[in-house]
């Protein structure tokens, strides 16, 4: 009986050691590691203050099938689409500048990938558009080779090497890496101006406004009367105007909507949208395209149509003052005329 059970674990171990000398190469697997190849992403922005060190850009990697070299089988790879995720400290990059780089490593980009077996390997590469609405994002697809082989002291080592990994986009060349480049989406300004008419206007007064904006992302620059200032788009923005002065905000992605209030007051208030028709009211809305404006201009007292207000009265009535003595004068000359006749 004893001897049985020894008969029996002798066979075992004798088909246990065949197997591992059937399967040379397949025993180990290679991972891929920070040979050079890299992902780089650059994002170019309208200006240095949309730039931020929270924006992260997604890229999706797919293998999608191998051939063999020789009489080696390739290994069996998920064909599951995978997403990387590069983060990076965009702003602090670009410095005063409005553009930065930053890149995945090979290793972060296979990582989960295991080569045990040589082969060409080959995947597609390319970028999950995000949702941010300043951003063009690149819609490259990038196909991706990893050539994998013995080593040259193959049967004394049997454990697969990474020999090269290339990127090739369509109609493009080999390279050692795929270069994807985010651009600023067509942008446009929105300028807010201020000004008040009628007898009893004063052009030293202030006028309040809260500006909101929908469908856009993070910070903005804006100029009012020559002051620079930024605002989170997430915010609401209040400033004040007098007459003659306008505030611009800048590089605002077009398609934006926006929301202008004017605060209650003792003028009469009426706003033009891009030049149009004037209306009543203190609520002015529209949607960002090549210059959008929006002109208010607040009535107070008589006779707004000629820009008349209590800095203009003095000249006003100096003017009448002289127009009603010339003519006094003209008609008593009329009179002495006809009585010496």
């Amino acid at each position: 009986m004893a001897m049985s059970r020894l008969k029996k674990n002798v066979v075992a171990a004798a088909l246990a050691g065949s197997m591992v000398i059937a399967l040379p190469g397949a025993a180990f697997a290679t991972t891929v590691g920070d040979n050079g190849f890299t992902v780089d992403k650059t994002w170019t922005a309208a200006s240095n203050t949309q730039l931020n060190n929270t924006e992260a850009f997604t890229f999706q990697i797919q293998f999608t099938g191998a051939t063999a070299q020789g009489t080696w089988e390739p290994a069996a790879l998920s064909q599951d689409p995978v997403q990387r995720t590069l983060t990076a400290d965009w702003k602090t990059l670009a410095g005063a500048g409005a553009s930065a780089n930053a890149s995945l490593t090979a290793q972060q980009l296979f990582a989960g990938y295991d080569f045990t077996a040589p082969g060409t390997y080959s995947f597609t590469v390319k970028e999950i558009a995000g949702s941010n609405p300043n951003i063009v994002y690149d819609g490259t697809e990038y196909n991706v080779e990893v050539v994998v082989t013995m080593p040259d002291n193959y049967p004394e080592s049997d454990t697969p090497v990474i020999k090269e990994i290339k990127a090739k986009a369509a109609d493009g060349d080999k390279a050692d890496k795929a270069a994807f480049a985010n651009t600023a989406k067509a942008n446009d300004s929105l300028t807010v101006s201020k000004k008040v008419a009628g007898t009893a206007a004063n052009t030293q007064d202030e006028f309040s406004y809260t500006l909101k904006i929908e469908g856009a992302q993070g910070s903005y620059d804006y100029v009012l009367d020559g002051a620079t200032g930024t605002f989170d788009a997430k915010d609401a923005l209040t400033f004040k105007l007098k007459h003659g002065q306008s505030i611009e905000i800048k590089n605002l992605p077009e398609g934006a909507t926006y929301t202008v209030t004017e605060a209650d007051t003792e003028y009469n208030e009426n706003f033009a949208v891009d030049g149009g028709q004037v209306q009543a009211g203190a609520v002015a809305a529209g949607t960002i395209h090549d210059s959008s404006t929006v002109a208010y201009t607040n009535e107070k007292g008589f006779a707004p149509a000629t820009g008349v207000n209590s800095d203009t009265m003095p000249f006003v009535f100096g003017g009448l003052v002289v127009v009603a003595g010339a003519g006094a004068l003209l008609i008593s000359r009329k009179r002495r005329a006809s009585e010496e006749f």
